[in-house]
């Protein structure tokens, strides 16, 4: 009852955190639209990252080249507390303006301001997305606290996710470019992966000579309920694999203080890209995180701990069958993901057989210039 409680109570606050905001941002949106829109200005808004990083950081650094483009960003990492929630506040009216001043807004999450606001037909959004595709539902496909909207493009890694990526930001598929996933040209890369392999061993003199094994694991929740991680008991897996095997813990990027921090039989890395981690990984788990599609380009196994699957089947959902569609074993209980991990040695073709297919439904190109193809995207739209 108590958490019940609570729950509405956040909603509550949230839903009137919502109303506050948008009143707010309705008395500066006149005045921004004042402003003229600059024909050569691009603006990177993020609510991720408070610094420049993965496909922002390629598509910036490379139109920073060209020394044709005038280059703002927003970049902001939401942090749940009043201070937080009064950076934000001051970040969105921020945006506001850069947005109805800018010829191509380019954003890399779900944005309030763009949703809430339309802006100018010669102003554009494109929406690059923080992952590789999709596993669960997100965006207009799920519950939230505002409706997705006002996006003019969007890119995917496939076919297959283009009506999903369509749905999930209310724009037709002929708004949807298939161009592949900038950040993971790296790994199309042998000569980055062998560099950051030695580099990383050098870093953590523990990894040499074991196995690795990465558990990476998605959200659970949402904003107005507070984001929190999926929890195993690691002392008992550990100790039931043995120490031929070694655990790195890798967060997701919305959980701000993780339980696996201070955890003894994990070795707990927050400060590399999991796309780097990759590069020394024998086996990932992981559970519906669309790293599952990044780790493809690998081709060794993979494990799903899913203890809630039944709850997650419902809410939010997934876009693939995931019991049988997931490109490896579907663990639900601490001992099933124990006898996964030590089964990985006996591997067999039809496990090969069944990420190959899981690849070829993620994947269009596998070339590593997908960063090139999203900058003609760029180029095209900047054109008119």
């Amino acid at each position: 009852m108590a958490k019940l409680v609570l729950r509405l109570l956040r909603g509550f606050f949230m839903k009137t955190k919502s109303i506050i905001l948008t009143i707010i941002l309705g008395i500066f949106y006149p005045f921004s639209l004042i402003l003229r829109v600059k024909k050569n200005r691009i603006t990177f808004i993020s609510l991720e990252h408070d610094n420049l990083s993965k496909d922002f950081k390629l598509i910036y650094d490379r139109l920073n080249e060209k020394n044709k483009y005038e280059l703002r960003t927003v970049l902001f990492k939401f942090e749940s507390s009043l201070w937080g929630n009064i950076k934000y506040g001051y970040a969105c009216i921020r945006q506001l303006f850069l947005i109805e001043s800018s010829r191509l807004v380019i954003i890399d999450y779900n944005n309030f301001v763009v949703s809430k606001f339309p802006h100018r037909k010669n102003v554009k959004v494109l929406q690059l997305w923080h992952a590789t595709g999709a596993l669960k539902k997100f965006g207009n496909d799920v519950e939230r606290d505002y409706i997705v909207n006002h996006y003019d493009y969007t890119i995917v890694n496939s076919d297959f996710l283009k009506p999903i990526f369509a749905r999930a930001f209310n724009v037709i598929e002929d708004q949807v470019f298939v161009t592949g996933i900038p950040n993971n040209d790296k790994i199309f890369d042998q000569n980055f992966v062998d560099l950051t392999y030695q580099r990383l061993l050098g870093k953590y003199p523990l990894l040499k000579g074991k196995k690795i094994i990465t558990y990476a694991p998605t959200f659970r929740g949402r904003i107005s309920t507070h984001f929190k991680e999926a929890l195993v008991d690691m002392e008992k897996v550990h100790q039931a694999i043995g120490n031929d095997y070694i655990i790195i813990y890798k967060s997701h990027p919305l959980i701000q203080h993780s339980n696996y921090e201070k955890n003894e039989h994990v070795l707990y890395i927050q400060d590399e890209l999991i796309s780097s981690l990759f590069c020394v990984t024998d086996i990932l788990v992981t559970d519906y995180s669309a790293i599952a599609i990044d780790w493809m380009v690998f081709n060794k196994p993979i494990i799903a701990y899913s203890p809630d699957l039944m709850t997650y089947s419902h809410k939010p959902g997934f876009t693939i069958d995931y019991e049988n569609e997931f490109p490896g074993q579907v663990t639900k209980n601490e001992d099933e993901l124990i006898n996964a991990i030590l089964a990985v040695n006996g591997e067999k073709e039809s496990d090969d057989l069944k990420r190959q297919l899981f690849t070829d439904k993620m994947y269009k190109f596998r070339d590593g210039k997908s960063t090139d193809r999203v900058l003609d995207l760029i180029e095209s739209i900047m054109a008119g």
